[in-house]
């Protein structure tokens, strides 16, 4: 696998080889990344907050929160994932999309699919997207975890049928609190139902490749919400971007 001369500094000081090689391998890897962990607590409560959770709900979710709890923009950018995110989708990456989630227990799970879904087959070689989840509470099978087919990003298509239906070769994403797991917008996957009791929280974050149209706006930011944040945070959302800018 090839990593640009540029980001295989980074690369080797955050010890991301083997998670370089997963995703190149599988379609998705596990990043353990100290920043994470320290904030999964205050993640996990963020996301309780800002997602209503009526009782009869299953599977709650809220879209477009980057402004609705400060631990947002951290989360979307530790310093491995922003690596590994170059990695996938190039220098100027932008961030697309962010949503909470509280799975609950239930026969509920979201079908097979691959994350381009706005895009035909074949897919480019190169990748369009990628979706990270910040793990807030253990991701095993019974939990309600992300189910992930390996080595299909290769196929560059969207699942047929016969296999939204067999699941062949699908294995959990089994991953402790903290834990952030990232795939590519090619990979098939899904969620397996959450057989116990409590809630399985969230977050979801979603990057796409410079040039892409992210599917959130939040040029309502002014720049007083960006002090104290990461220097990152205006590159992710577009403010260094000179497309559609008249000046």
């Amino acid at each position: 696998y090839a990593v640009s001369d540029l980001l295989s500094p980074t690369i080797d000081a955050l010890d991301l080889r083997q998670n370089v090689k997963d995703l190149v391998d599988n379609g998705y890897t596990v990043i353990q990344d100290p920043e994470a962990h320290a904030l999964a607590d205050e993640v996990r409560d963020a996301i309780i907050r800002c997602v209503p959770a009526p009782p009869e709900a299953k599977a709650p979710t809220r879209f477009t929160i980057l402004d609705q709890d400060p631990v947002f923009a951290d989360a979307i950018t530790t310093p491995k994932l922003l690596a590994l995110v170059e990695f996938l989708l190039g220098r100027g990456a932008l961030f697309s999309q962010l949503s909470g989630s509280r799975r609950r227990q239930g026969p509920t799970s979201l079908g097979l699919h691959a994350d381009n879904s706005w895009f035909p087959a074949p897919f480019p070689e190169w990748e369009l997207s990628c979706t990270a989840c910040f793990v807030t509470d253990e991701f095993t099978k019974e939990s309600g975890a992300t189910l992930v087919i390996p080595g299909t990003h290769k196929l560059k298509t969207h699942p047929p049928k016969d296999a939204r239906q067999s699941l062949e070769g699908a294995i959990p994403i089994v991953a402790p609190k903290g834990s952030i797991c990232l795939w590519d917008g090619s990979v098939w996957h899904g969620n397996y139902p959450r057989s116990l009791p409590g809630e399985r929280v969230v977050l979801h974050m979603t990057y796409t490749r410079i040039g892409m149209q992210p599917i959130e706006n939040y040029d309502h930011l002014d720049e007083a919400w960006f002090e104290g944040k990461s220097p990152r945070l205006p590159s992710l959302l577009g403010r260094h971007n000179f497309l559609g800018r008249r000046h």
